[in-house]
């Protein structure tokens, strides 16, 4: 035999010499060992009948000597050797050989096909999606089911290199993959070898090995979840091992509670809890390895993804939570779990709650201020703090990778802040003042250059981004500070808006084969958004193709010919959990077209900035924004555009400014099916059961379940109704009558009615005031805001048309 592979060997190195290409890294000894192995597969690897090669052999001392001679083989392998055709050839026929061995029976065998099996995914590392590695998978996966230890650990380790290798194959692979592991019941092998895992019986890494392999089929595989949410007993055990166990493997079973936290359901039974999210909590704080810290933060960012799970988890959790937070982007000496840091508390500062409070008292300004300039102030050194020139110019010359966090989170601490937030700070906002200021003279920078140069995204997209939510903010130091610093380096004339303008309309009259400019006109539209908030109506009234430019953008953005995602223009948002989500909780507000989100904005700024002279031919209106000759060149074209636009499938950011657009024009409210249907039901007197009596002698009927639901502030307390209330007609039916104020007006009361059973109206500009009132009175909040031109609350939820609290056990006295 060794004769053999010596006469191979060297017809393989005269091959070599006359060859060229990469032939010359095939050493003497790569040779002789690539010879010896294509003996030894020579004795069991056979071509079956239709030409393809197959392992035959069921000889064990055969086997075993196929093994050896591939163990030695892949041993010698360079990075560079592995891109060679002789050496692919080998490796193709090793997969072949190993298919074929993983079925023996023998114990020996078994454990070195699965060593050797393991050595083989090792050294081709990224490049086994070159082969048909899926039969080795499917082999493997049998195996983690055997009863030998050494098998399972060496078939699991192996898989885990597999499969991550796998992670970002196309999505063909991803489905016959998923496929071998279904077939091979691989799941239930995994989460029996982890409840029945003893550390008296298993070695610590036949745990860490499932952990990992269960991990990275949960991460890629979304059908995976429910098997391990759904196993009270799997998730007790993981939680037990969390809790008590050391670090290395607390480490691995946050990963793997990342990856099922992936799915909304999974997520929602972790954060129930209590125990576990308590030790999630420890995990982030300071005493803990920063390997350790970082890993649960990232746990954090995915549990904090959706309003719910930010309840769930701050309401119990949050000061500890928080003060992990603070302390990870207070660390000058861990760059990454800085990150780690930022990116936590900008997901958890995404959603209103009382845990904004927590980070003002944990002093949130501050940090940013030291992360931006890498000195910390304390109170009581104020004066330390940099001019507002000279934090500018340090930041915009000096731009780091972290920078766009700080302006994000700058932008949803103020987005969501309240007066009283600011009051655990105790007047110390010199801080805070120097980093409003430095952010606004960026964002004005990108203002005022957006036509001249080519803008820097990573550094100009988040100071605009922030600038836009400051002037949305509820808090009156934010909004102040921001607009008079703005005001300040933007010119009053009509310079920028002549800039804005010539940027949007040449992108908006390309033509149809050319590529928008999708960066640049986001960025000028948030631009436009934060100018429209900020000057006098007639500036934006001076731009005659204002409101057609915008329209022409919104409808290209709606047929999607201009698409940007937030991720695509802020590269520092591209962290985002590149699992895949599934049975999710989170609906993103702003959509993932955000161009179409701020082109919305814009639009909404500028027709709300707008009044009493029409939009279109600029003639004097007692009321509204468009006279009525020119309300036909709308109702065909933007109106309908929008319209229709409700019907699709966006989400809650753009559907409300959609709606407060509408509302401008007389169209108020949120369209559903439902409410339809239920516009029947209010002409529909023969069921009514509610009669409210106006001053001038009339009445409206209604039906008091959906009165009781929509519109509760309609129905006086039970005690209140005097010698109204219950009667009974001629007929025996028995209804309420309600006497109503003298100082409802009846049109008024009409409109309240039909938006309560239809969530939508028509309203005249004339009659927009009694409604308003009345609205207000009856806390009708989302109606009141569209009637008093109010910006939508930002993240708050698209109303939904529902009456299924009228199907639940009613307490209310007209039940």
């Amino acid at each position: 035999m060794r004769a053999a592979a010596s006469k191979a060997a060297g017809k393989e190195k005269s091959r070599r010499k006359g060859g060229g290409g990469g032939d010359q890294l095939l050493t003497d000894q790569v040779l002789s060992l690539r010879a010896r192995l294509h003996d030894a597969l020579a004795l069991g690897l056979a071509r079956s009948d239709g030409g393809s090669k197959k392992w035959q052999s069921t000889d064990a001392g055969i086997q075993s000597h196929v093994l050896k001679a591939a163990a030695a083989f892949l041993g010698c392998l360079s990075n560079e050797m592995l891109r060679l055709p002789p050496i692919k050839e080998s490796i193709s026929d090793i997969l072949i050989a190993l298919e074929g061995i993983l079925q023996s029976k023998n114990v020996s065998v078994l454990i070195q096909a699965t060593d050797v099996s393991l050595k083989l995914v090792s050294s081709v590392g990224n490049l086994a999606r070159q082969y048909p590695i899926l039969e080795l998978v499917t082999s493997l996966s049998y195996q983690l089911s055997a009863y030998q230890i050494p098998i399972i650990v060496s078939s699991a380790s192996a898989m885990n290199c597999i499969l991550d290798t796998l992670a970002t194959a196309r999505g063909s692979i991803h489905t016959e993959t998923w496929e071998a592991l279904e077939r091979t019941d691989a799941i239930s092998s995994v989460s029996s070898a982890l409840q029945n895992y003893s550390h008296d019986v298993h070695p610590v890494n036949y745990l860490t090995e499932m952990m990992s392999l269960l991990r990275i089929i949960l991460w890629i595989w979304p059908s995976s979840r429910y098997h391990v949410w759904s196993n009270c007993n799997l998730l007790e055990k993981l939680a037990q091992y969390c809790v008590a166990s050391e670090m290395d493997v607390t480490v691995r079973v946050v990963k793997l509670y990342a990856a099922l936290a992936l799915c909304g359901n999974g997520a929602m039974i972790l954060l129930k809890n209590e125990e576990l999210m308590a030790r999630v909590g420890e995990l982030i704080g300071k005493p803990h390895p920063c390997a350790v810290r970082i890993e649960a933060l990232k746990f954090c960012q995915i549990l904090l993804r959706s309003s719910k799970g930010c309840d769930f988890l701050m309401a119990p959790h949050g000061q500890r939570i928080i003060e992990g937070i603070i302390n990870a982007m207070s660390r000058d000496d861990e760059r990454l779990l800085i990150t780690e840091g930022c990116r936590t508390a900008l997901v958890a500062l995404h959603y209103a709650g009382d845990h904004h409070r927590l980070f003002w008292s944990n002093a949130i300004d501050d940090i940013l201020y030291k992360i931006l300039t890498g000195s910390f102030i304390s109170s009581h050194k104020a004066h330390q703090v940099l001019c507002h020139d000279k934090l500018f110019n340090m930041v915009s010359k000096n731009f780091m990778d972290i920078h766009p966090y700080m302006w994000d989170i700058l932008g949803n601490i103020a987005v969501h802040c309240k007066d009283e937030y600011l009051s655990v700070r105790k007047g110390q906002n010199c801080v805070l003042q120097a980093l409003i200021h430095c952010v606004c003279s960026l964002a004005t920078d990108a203002m005022q250059k957006s036509n001249t140069m080519k803008l820097s995204k990573d550094v100009h997209e988040p100071a605009l981004r922030a600038v836009l939510m400051m002037l949305r903010s509820p808090s009156g130091y934010f909004l102040s500070e921001a607009s008079s610093k703005l005001l300040q380096v933007i010119p009053l004339g009509d310079d920028c808006l002549n800039i804005l303008f010539t940027s949007l309309e040449s992108n908006t009259t390309r033509s149809i084969t050319a590529s928008f400019d999708s960066v640049k006109i986001m960025s000028n539209l948030m631009s436009l958004a934060c100018m429209s908030m900020l000057l006098p109506s007639h500036y934006l009234l001076n731009k005659r193709s204002a409101v057609d430019v915008l329209s022409t953008i919104i409808k290209e953005c709606l047929q999607n010919n201009i698409h940007t995602t937030r991720s695509k223009v802020a590269s520092h948002l591209q962290f985002c959990f590149d699992g895949v989500s599934c049975c999710s909780l989170v609906e993103e507000w702003e959509d993932e077209n955000i161009a179409l989100f701020y082109g919305l904005m814009a639009l909404f700024n500028v027709l709300k900035s707008i009044s009493f002279v029409c939009i279109h031919c600029k003639r004097n209106l007692d009321l509204g924004i468009v006279c009525n000759d020119c309300r036909n060149h709308y109702s065909e074209g933007l109106i309908r555009v929008l319209q229709n636009a409700l019907r699709q499938n966006l989400s809650p950011g753009p559907k409300l400014y959609i709606s407060h657009i509408l509302s401008l024009f007389g169209l108020c409210g949120f369209p559903s099916k439902l409410g339809g249907k239920m516009r029947r039901a209010l002409d529909d007197n023969e069921l009514a059961d509610l009669e409210l009596l106006l001053s001038d002698g009339k009445s409206l009927n209604a039906h008091t379940a959906i009165i009781s639901v929509r519109c509760p502030k309609l129905l006086p307390l039970a005690k209140s109704l005097g010698s109204d209330g219950k009667i009974t007609d001629e007929w025996g039916r028995s209804f309420y009558r309600v006497r109503m104020s003298d100082r409802v007006d009846s049109y008024a009361l009409k409109k309240i009615l039909e938006y309560a059973y239809t969530n939508f109206v028509v309203l005249d500009n004339d009659n927009v005031k009694p409604v308003r009132t009345l609205a207000k009175y009856c806390h009708l909040k989302s109606l009141q805001e569209m009637l008093q031109k109010e910006q939508p609350g930002w993240n708050f939820d698209y109303p939904r048309y529902d009456l299924t609290a009228a199907l639940d056990p009613v307490k209310h006295s007209f039940s």
